[in-house]
């Protein structure tokens, strides 16, 4: 009867840890928009024929970069349930939170403009084909991100800190203040690279690996030819640190979202520009104009490269020939240990 009784009560422990860390992983849902949107088959086909999922993963929303922010903060049209379909969400808007060093409302602004004035904006002077639906806007190369914490890479005997034992040092001060361990994570996760290198890459080459988009706006596939590349086969082996297409296209001190034109002086890759991206941190030291002339998004094609062109061809050949050579000669060797006694002269007479 002891031991039945012992069991029940661990068993009842085990759940009730169970259901308080689901519980501690919902999002709080003050406006009641999870009890349809928890649903992971919440979806429907657009007029477009499209089809759009409205499921909301209440897991990776509580360690997003967005999670003290509630529906209604960016989706400011829906305002009672059940709703309309919702509008597009506009990120220049005045919204959801105050900064943190004054009362003043957050607002994504800033980053609209800088976009606007860069080449992915449609209306840019040195578009090639202005179609607006190609033209990427903020969701396309942002998801929700979940924090990246920068005690994750610190993982040295002397310095290693959990960050349990770094909010028990915040609250010290701030335990008045439940918002304190969200602004950690928040500029934490800004000091690091938001983005490993691979996923750099994969986010551009959501549009730069289209061959069909590359032909509408008369671009290379720069996804491919980048591949190609010294830097592209670090990302592709797991280098952290090899450089991305951001690395190389924006300039120390721009912002991301302000990628200009190759024709742009104010841009990494126009040709008096160059080398001095080449000089980025932890790259290549003391490079000179001419280093920057080095061609990186070459495709092999013999009107637009002709030199190129012949001398991949001279050496796919002399590969193919040398390769084919030893070949031979290995089925030269193996013939005649298999048949030592085989030979293909003529008998002498006498």
């Amino acid at each position: 009867m002891r031991i039945f009784f012992l069991f029940t009560i661990m068993a009842a422990g085990i759940l009730l840890g169970t259901l308080s860390a689901h519980a501690a992983s919902i999002v709080p849902d003050d406006e009641n928009c999870m009890m349809c949107h928890k649903y992971p088959g919440l979806s429907r086909v657009s007029d477009e024929g499209y089809l759009r999922q409205f499921y909301v993963d209440s897991d990776r929303y509580t360690h997003s970069v967005h999670t003290k922010v509630k529906c209604s903060g960016c989706h400011t049209d829906i305002k009672e349930i059940p709703h309309k379909e919702a509008k597009i969400v506009d990120c220049a808007a005045e919204c959801h939170i105050t900064m943190g060093d004054s009362a003043k409302p957050f607002s994504h602004s800033k980053i609209v403009e800088e976009l606007k004035g860069s080449i992915h904006n449609v209306d840019n002077e040195h578009v090639n084909a202005r179609i607006a639906e190609d033209f990427p806007t903020c969701t396309d190369c942002h998801s929700n991100p979940t924090y990246r914490f920068i005690t994750d890479d610190v993982r040295s005997v002397h310095d290693a800190r959990s960050q349990d034992k770094i909010f028990q040092k915040c609250s010290v001060c701030h335990d008045q203040d439940p918002s304190y361990k969200h602004y950690f994570n928040h500029v934490t996760h800004r000091i690091k690279n938001l983005s490993a290198s691979e996923d750099v890459v994969k986010t551009c080459s959501k549009c730069h690996s289209r061959d069909d988009m590359a032909e509408k706006h008369k671009l290379k596939n720069a996804a491919s030819t980048y591949l190609d590349t010294f830097h592209g086969k670090a990302v592709e082996f797991g280098m952290e640190n090899a450089p991305t297409c951001i690395d190389c296209h924006v300039r120390d001190g721009q912002s991301v979202h302000k990628i200009l034109s190759h024709k742009s002086p104010d841009s990494a890759t126009y040709v008096e520009n160059r080398y001095k991206s080449c000089e980025g941190e932890g790259c290549h030291a003391n490079t000179t104009r001419e280093f920057g002339l080095i061609r990186m998004h070459v495709v092999i094609d013999k009107d637009l490269y002709p030199i190129e062109f012949w001398v991949a061809l001279a050496f796919t050949v002399l590969t193919l020939g040398v390769f084919f050579m030893l070949q031979g000669l290995m089925i030269l060797e193996l013939i005649r240990i298999m048949f030592p006694k085989l030979s293909f002269r003529r008998k002498r007479n006498g």
